[in-house]
């Protein structure tokens, strides 16, 4: 463990368990999908339809914004799978770390910590919301910033270079997909999908943007299950 993360984390954790009111509200927050993504997702929605003289700028950077999220957390979970094993600080027995109230310390027991996919995640969808509005682009990335990533340090699930890891990931993803493939001709086919085939784009449009509500687990436990189906079939 390296030194930035020991202060941070050791400053931190001087704080838990010393009140079981904030340490449940910050478990909350953290673990609540509707209070993280939801947030977020309900801004995507709210530009998708603002105005209709923004519709194809506003339209194209949402889908752009939306496919850097899949890239992001690819990326993040890769490099989970394929680095060096670490183990998450409320697993770390040199740490001794105090685990706040109401954290379950199994929890993510065996889940590389390196580099955080929560942030990957949301970092993409803030910095792609910053290409729409940049108020809310500015909300949503402190909003990711207080209420996605710090929570997740004080809680002992990711050290802080996990999250600034994360964050790059994901800001350099959004900014890449947002400013060199926004205007390519196959974003201007999906968009223009929404007006030809609505009745296709708006199901797989809502699914999308509830799979990212939902940190793609639904996904997750799928391909899972079909891989034990496949194992067991074989």
């Amino acid at each position: 463990m390296n030194v930035f993360d020991f202060k941070i984390i050791s400053y931190l954790n001087q704080f838990s368990q010393h009140s079981e009111v904030i340490d449940k509200t910050i478990e909350f927050l953290s673990g609540d999908h509707l209070l993280k993504g939801g947030v977020l997702i309900t801004i995507i929605w709210w530009a998708w339809f603002k105005d209709k003289d923004t519709y194809l700028h506003n339209r194209t950077h949402i889908i752009s914004t939306l496919l850097s999220c899949i890239i992001a957390i690819a990326i993040a979970r890769f490099l989970q799978l394929t680095l060096a094993f670490r183990a998450r600080p409320m697993h770390e027995e040199s740490l001794h770390f105090v685990v706040p109230h109401g954290v379950i310390q199994t929890n993510l027991d065996g889940w590389s910590s390196f580099p955080s996919d929560h942030t990957a995640l949301f970092f993409a969808l803030a910095t792609g919301i910053c290409f729409i509005s940049k108020k809310m682009g500015a909300f949503a990335l402190f909003y990711t910033t207080v209420f996605i990533a710090l929570p997740r340090i004080y809680l002992g699930l990711h050290y802080p270079t996990d999250i600034i890891v994360g964050a790059i990931i994901g800001i350099n993803t959004a900014l890449i997909m947002n400013t060199y493939c926004n205007n390519t001709k196959y974003l201007h086919a999906i968009e223009q999908w929404s007006y030809s085939k609505p009745a296709i784009f708006y199901p797989v449009f809502f699914l999308l943007t509830y799979q990212i509500v939902d940190l793609f687990d639904s996904v997750r436990k799928l391909a899972e299950n079909v891989a034990k189906f496949i194992h067991i079939v074989i």
